[in-house]
């Protein structure tokens, strides 16, 4: 299985499908916004749900094309078996 973004069942959060916003709304996966969180304030890469050894391909395109950081630092890609929900929410947003 690959992660194709032009699938209706697609679940990778940058597919933007019906799919995809229902594990995130039950709280399995990250939103994109997350996603970016965790890269931008972290520097945490989102697996891909595909094959976790590599970064979500979906997020990469999506910081790149946002002109923010898209390079993986580092190695230790987050899951959901990770504590992901520890990277999710901006720095800012926890001294508010």
């Amino acid at each position: 299985m690959t992660c194709d973004h032009s699938s209706t069942n697609c679940m990778c959060p940058f597919a933007f499908t019906e799919a995809s916003e229902r594990v995130q709304n039950y709280g399995c996966l990250p939103t994109p916004h997350e996603i970016v969180t965790m890269r931008t304030e972290f520097g945490k890469t989102w697996a891909c749900h595909d094959d976790t050894t590599k970064p979500c391909i979906g997020a990469i395109r999506h910081l790149k094309e946002h002109r923010l950081p898209h390079k993986v630092v580092d190695s230790d890609l987050l899951t959901d078996r990770s504590d992901w929900h520890l990277y999710a929410s901006s720095t800012s947003e926890h001294t508010a």
